[in-house]
């Protein structure tokens, strides 16, 4: 099981976590001498793996689905590529 933590801004796919996440908090911290907020996810050990799925934008619009819920999705080895072709940080395939 994943759980589920938001819906792409196209809707076109939902993104979902190894572990429950409850939300996030931003904190300050300094990069390269300047201090910067840094968006931080609440929830899972520091070990958390993000899976994505692709869906219709319709089938979006009738889940009703909160951040935490469980899907019956499965995590992939398989990194989903950015447009670059080159993956994205810690992002699967999620089926």
């Amino acid at each position: 099981m994943l759980y589920f933590w938001k819906f792409t801004d196209s809707k076109k796919g939902i993104v979902t976590s190894t572990v429950p996440l409850t939300g996030a908090k931003t904190t300050t911290k300094t990069l390269g001498g300047v201090a910067v907020p840094v968006r931080e996810q609440i929830g899972g050990d520091g070990d958390v793996k993000f899976g994505f799925t692709a869906i219709d934008p319709k089938l979006a619009a009738q889940m009703q689905v909160n951040v935490g819920d469980e899907l019956p999705l499965e995590i992939t080895d398989k990194p989903v590529l950015g447009e670059d072709d080159a993956p994205v940080p810690n992002l699967f395939w999620a089926h």
